[in-house]
């Protein structure tokens, strides 16, 4: 039995997508950047700007990188913390699995600061023992703050499951040696496609507390 479960943020518990979106167009506008065709832009969403950039526009050099991560920081501040909502019937999850006893604590790639406003704003910070994010400096990986959470619930890798819903999740999970639940309904994994994956991918928030009860 799971002692903690451990949510993403972005496409986990809010759709973000608004936000995020916006502050990438707007960033990549001021510096001028050309666009790569890419299908599906939200498959960037919980994942480093870094990586994002790289995926939705044409780079030239890493300062030019540096600048347009900066900008699209500045914007987010102000506009990409506001622009969301929770996903239906995710309060009802967090609800029932903190009434059953479970240890609940958000581990995401979003700056700390910006993670607690955002759920403090909907009054979702009270189901978390943790809420752990990016904390500004250089280096921050996924798996980092994974083990950053298992440390402070003072939890063992075998109690504990992250609910997330793209590769960057799964592969932290993978890296932190903890068990991992996928959801569908989000921006990485798509239900079109579940056959494709070797593992599960929930339809709905609401499949969440059933799965987490039976690992």
């Amino acid at each position: 039995m799971k002692k903690s479960v451990i949510f993403d943020l972005d496409g986990t518990l809010l759709d973000t997508s608004e936000g995020i979106l916006f502050c990438y167009k707007k960033a990549a506008e001021t510096v001028g950047l050309e666009e790569n065709p890419v299908d599906n832009k939200s498959i960037v969403i919980g994942g480093p700007l870094s990586d994002g950039f790289k995926k939705l526009y044409k780079i030239q050099s890493e300062q030019q990188l540096d600048e347009v991560i900066k900008i699209y920081r500045g914007l987010y501040k102000d506009y990409g913390t506001t622009l969301y909502r929770p996903y239906e019937h995710i309060e009802d999850v967090l609800k029932s699995l903190k009434e059953k006893g479970y240890i609940l604590a958000v581990a995401t790639l979003k700056l700390e600061e910006y993670a607690v406003k955002m759920l403090s704003s909907i009054n979702f910070d009270g189901y978390f023992t943790v809420i752990k994010g990016w904390n500004g400096g250089k280096v921050c990986s996924k798996s980092d703050i994974l083990e950053s959470v298992l440390s402070e619930t003072k939890t063992d890798k075998s109690e504990a499951v992250l609910v997330g819903d793209s590769e960057y999740d799964r592969k932290g999970a993978e890296n932190a040696e903890i068990d991992f639940v996928g959801v569908g309904y989000g921006f990485g994994y798509k239900l079109e496609d579940m056959n494709n994956y070797s593992f599960d991918i929930l339809k709905t928030p609401s499949e969440i507390p059933c799965i987490i009860d039976n690992l």
